[in-house]
């Protein structure tokens, strides 16, 4: 596959368009653009299994093929477009390679989710993940300093968390369950599922205290990382905006978690971005 078509296939995996990674990397170089866009492409891949893959089995096959995929590009020999991008705009090195696997391997930890006891436990196998997909495109994009770059993986976690909050079905259920006991136990979710008179009520009461927790987490990621000397990273910024935004509405909702899939127009995610841009400290 040449190069234009391996960017394509990228792009329409990482940043179809009106979706919020479209938006944070508008004003971005066409070389920061382009690792950004290959990076999130491969994350997307591995997300896509579990949203997709109701069989563990072949869940775990697809995944064992990214891990043999990413032995084939540490020999230069990549056959996935996204593989074979990556080979074209980023620095493929050994460490690398083992961090690649360690990615897919913390995946599989998602095929079975325990109800974790509490939102930090959960968080923590997010930061493996998108965390460390987000690490290493900071380091691609030339960010040296550590602090930055773990700020990156904190709030990438974040981000994917809500967005799986967002897909109730895959991510809440009998087998995977992402909600902290601290906020509701298994058995007394499951039940929240059923349809009550007063089923929205309780999903407010229940998932307010987390979204309101989740926007503090995002606040204070967003000034920590909101300076000039990171005008890099800012699609990591926007991101942060349009995730808090985001849990602004699902609590404008009432928290309809369960039944509702909250986002946010395409004008306002424009907006969002150029607010962010225009107003780094």
């Amino acid at each position: 596959m040449g190069i234009d078509k391996t960017y394509d296939y990228c792009v329409s995996k990482a940043i179809p368009d009106g979706s919020n990674l479209y938006y944070a990397t508008i004003f971005d170089s066409v070389k920061n653009k382009t690792i950004i866009i290959t990076l999130h492409a491969f994350l997307y891949e591995l997300s896509e299994i579990i949203h997709e893959c109701s069989d563990p089995g072949i869940a775990r096959i697809k995944l064992k093929w990214w891990q043999e995929e990413i032995e084939r590009l540490s020999n230069n020999e990549a056959r996935h477009p996204v593989t074979q991008q990556m080979q074209e705009c980023i620095i493929i090195d050994h460490k690398l390679i083992i961090i690649f696997n360690s990615i897919i391997e913390c995946f599989n930890q998602f095929i079975f989710v325990e109800q974790p006891d509490s939102i930090e436990s959960i968080l923590s196998l997010y930061k493996s993940t998108s965390g460390e997909i987000s690490y290493q495109c900071g380091m691609q994009l030339n960010q040296t300093k550590t602090d930055p770059l773990n700020i990156m993986r904190e709030l990438a976690a974040l981000i994917h968390f809500i967005g799986c909050l967002q897909q109730p079905r895959t991510y809440i259920n009998e087998t995977r369950c992402i909600i902290p006991v601290s906020t509701i136990e298994h058995a007394n979710l499951l039940e929240l599922g059923v349809d009550t008179a007063n089923k929205h009520m309780r999903q407010k009461e229940v998932f307010s205290p987390l979204f309101l927790d989740l926007k503090i987490r995002l606040d204070k990621t967003y000034q920590a990382l909101n300076r000039k000397e990171n005008h890099n990273l800012q699609h990591v910024l926007i991101l942060n905006r349009l995730a808090y935004k985001t849990c602004d509405e699902i609590l404008r909702d009432g928290c309809n978690l369960l039944d509702t899939n909250v986002s946010i127009t395409p004008v306002r995610k424009l907006w969002i971005a150029c607010w962010t841009h225009f107003t780094l400290k």
